[in-house]
């Protein structure tokens, strides 16, 4: 689920200004929320997490603004979280889906 907001928290890594902010679908495994974020500054270009810098780029190429590219812009987020969990310990499955 998505919930827009006009103002998002700063930053942990550089107290900046951050494109995304969000709660992963699971927990850590202390069992606390693990909370995502997406910063023009810490992720673009940072070679640990691939996918947040091309989900940054996306947004500086103004991906969000062209609704041509929706289906790049919810693959990028997909990514982006699994790769935001996985920095936890936590593995996104992807179930396999009914041909029917």
């Amino acid at each position: 689920m998505l919930e827009f907001s006009d103002r998002l928290p700063q930053c942990s890594r550089c107290r900046g200004d951050l494109i995304m902010s969000g709660v992963a679908p699971e927990n850590d495994e202390h069992g606390r929320p693990i909370h995502l974020e997406l910063c023009p500054l810490c992720d673009a270009g940072d070679v640990n997490r691939p996918a947040a810098g091309l989900f940054v780029q996306f947004f500086a190429d103004r991906g969000g603004h062209n609704d041509s590219r929706i289906e790049e812009g919810g693959h990028l987020m997909v990514e982006w979280i699994k790769e935001g969990m996985a920095a936890h310990g936590v593995r996104y499955l992807e179930m396999p889906r009914d041909p029917f």
